[in-house]
């Protein structure tokens, strides 16, 4: 097994979070293949920040389909001038971690820091910062399969859970953010991404809430989202000599 390095220097560097291969609501497989050629063609390479695989709502022949097509696309990125692949676990995909580091394909780390031109940038899936998942674990794993049972059904139950959650997780959260715009995302997010400012990084990067976009928390630093690929607009990170961007892939 290869030494866990979570420090490392990238001056290139492209984000996406949540694809959530086996699960019904994956349906941008040929959009992800469309962009992993894209990169293929950059000095860039690729951290995947959290539930590559969806093992809580997990479709078996679904899954079959997707890494049957999807692995491909990732071994001919990594062919093409020797690029690497961060893989930043996510509580969907957990016990798939020493699946992820004996395939030889990634770079399996709990989180990164990434050390960009002049900025220090802090990748993590984000799913400690979740409430429900970090004080009730197990209630927080049978919902999740629950919820797979209902994907099942129809695939809008999934998109569904995370606007409701969002919601109320925002009217419980509001008043104790002190931000002058109302925040982008979950706020125990932006309450996390602020501690981790005050450690000294310029950028947090996080995934988990399916919450696209970014935002300045005030004149600490920069809080980042890339959302998921299981919406129907698909959102990646770039970073570029330090310079962090989110853009849509069409």
């Amino acid at each position: 097994m290869s030494r866990l390095n979570t420090i490392v220097n990238e001056e290139h560097l492209y984000i996406i979070s949540d694809l959530h291969l086996g699960n019904p609501s994956f349906v941008n497989g040929e959009r992800l293949d469309s962009f992993l050629k894209y990169l293929s063609k950059t000095n860039g390479n690729l951290c995947i920040n959290g539930d590559g695989i969806d093992l809580l709502q997990l479709s078996v022949p679904k899954l079959t389909s997707d890494l049957q097509s999807i692995l491909n696309s990732l071994l001919n990125f990594c062919n093409k001038g020797n690029k690497k692949i961060y893989y930043v676990i996510g509580n969907h995909d957990v016990y798939m971690e020493a699946f992820l580091e004996g395939s030889g394909v990634f770079s399996v780390v709990p989180f990164i820091d990434v050390i960009s031109g002049d900025q220090r940038i802090h990748i993590e899936h984000g799913h400690l910062y979740d409430p429900l998942f970090l004080f009730y674990p197990k209630l927080y794993i049978q919902m999740s399969k629950l919820l797979g049972l209902f994907v099942l059904i129809s695939p809008a139950f999934f998109h569904l859970w995370f606007k409701i959650w969002r919601f109320f997780s925002w009217v419980k959260n509001r008043r104790k953010l002190k931000l002058q715009d109302p925040p982008i995302d979950n706020p125990n997010y932006i309450s996390a991404a602020r501690e981790l400012f005050n450690r000294g990084f310029d950028t947090v990067i996080f995934g988990h809430t399916h919450h696209s976009g970014m935002q300045a928390i005030g004149k600490n630093g920069i809080y980042a989202n890339a959302g998921s690929w299981t919406d129907a607009s698909m959102h990646y990170i770039r970073i570029n000599n330090g310079n962090v961007e989110l853009a849509e892939w069409r």
